[in-house]
């Protein structure tokens, strides 16, 4: 299991992260990629399927492996060229 934290854009957002399967993951961070956005993946995807299954408390959690992004692809993307976290603009 690895665990992902969402960033929705809301402004009330807590950040919520859960832990998800490892091709799950996998599908979601391909070839070693950190950074995700939801609208790469249509509403119907099976990558969904479960997804919010498995909320982690913040105060447990160890290690955040990826961050999805719910909105705004448009807007953020360009600070996320290679969508891993540690070339962010």
């Amino acid at each position: 299991m690895k665990n992902v934290q969402i960033i929705d854009g809301a402004i009330n957002s807590v950040f919520e992260i859960y832990a998800v399967s490892d091709p799950i993951f996998s599908k979601l961070f391909p070839n070693g990629t950190d950074i995700s956005f939801a609208e790469d993946f249509a509403k119907q995807d099976p990558v969904w399927l479960g997804f919010y299954n498995n909320p982690v408390s913040k105060q447990s959690v160890s290690g955040i492996h990826g961050t999805l992004h719910l909105r705004d692809k448009a807007k953020k993307a360009r600070f996320f060229p290679t969508r891993h976290e540690a070339d962010v603009m």
